[in-house]
């Protein structure tokens, strides 16, 4: 009897185990709240030309701008546009300020203990450019005492050399034009610089001469000290992680990502 009652007992606790399970409600969804809301919020901070105001217009607009519009119609929604500080994009983002950071975040391990990033939609890093004449042929040849870095003060680039080719001399530029230091390595002065794509893609449209006196040791394709760029949600959105993914997925296999930077560095180059 007491094993009847005991195993009783049991099946009614796993009923109502289970009708409590049932009544719970159901799991938040982000993609499908922002599809009800009709609108896409984004944070960014200002950077030309990946994210900023137009100068005339004062309407957001560039890389992170174009794919976060075109995400938003893939959705079927309006896209709004926060504008944020590089210090105020997670915790904007934690409060629930917006919905997304479509700006150029580092994904490093330690961000992600914070937020969910996506899967890089493309890849920073640097080249290492020489004078055209340069006797120095490879990365290999770059660690020698005879070699002389250039970079602006306190930068990455004037630390990354001292840090990857520690028999070479590193000086640093105090200014803030990076032209005026890169000049440095086209007319001799030095041997060799730390150059972003993107930057010497700007720095080639504004001087076309720069493509004639600077050689590229590495292509994009072996950069150094390369770090994911990519976008940032809150933590436990699968859903909506699942989208951004699958559209990144779709943007970098085309090669669109890099048609859309060379496109606004360009458009940048003509207007300054």
């Amino acid at each position: 009897m007491r094993s009847l009652l005991k195993k009783w007992s049991r099946c009614v606790a796993l009923a109502a185990a289970l009708v409590s399970f049932a009544t719970l409600p159901a799991a938040a969804d982000l993609l499908k709240e922002i599809r009800d809301r009709g609108v896409l919020r984004v944070g960014m901070a200002e950077t030309q030309p990946w994210q900023a105001p137009n100068p005339e217009t004062g309407k957001y607009e560039g890389f992170n701008v174009e794919l976060a519009e075109r995400a938003a119609k893939i959705m079927g929604v309006k896209l709004e546009i926060v504008p944020a500080t590089w210090a105020t994009l997670v915790p904007g983002l934690e409060a629930n300020q917006f919905d997304a950071v479509f700006a150029n975040l580092f994904a490093t391990p330690e961000r992600a203990l914070v937020v969910d990033f996506t899967e890089p939609y493309f890849t920073f890093g640097f080249h290492v450019v020489v004078n055209a004449n340069s006797k120095i042929q490879s990365l290999a040849d770059l660690n020698s005492p005879d070699v002389t870095f250039v970079g602006q003060s306190g930068t990455v680039e004037e630390s990354y050399p001292k840090e990857m080719f520690p028999e070479a001399k590193v000086r640093g530029v105090l200014t803030n034009d990076v032209a005026a230091w890169i000049s440095e390595v086209a007319s001799g002065q030095a041997d060799a610089a730390f150059l972003d794509p993107g930057t010497y893609r700007l720095l080639k449209a504004k001087n076309p001469a720069f493509e004639q006196r600077l050689r590229v040791l590495n292509g994009e394709d072996a950069l150094l000290k390369p770090v994911g760029l990519a976008y940032a949600i809150r933590a436990g959105e699968p859903h909506f992680l699942n989208f951004l993914n699958t559209f990144l997925r779709d943007v970098v296999r085309s090669g669109e990502n890099v048609k859309l930077r060379d496109k606004w560095f360009d458009a940048l180059a003509k207007r300054q």
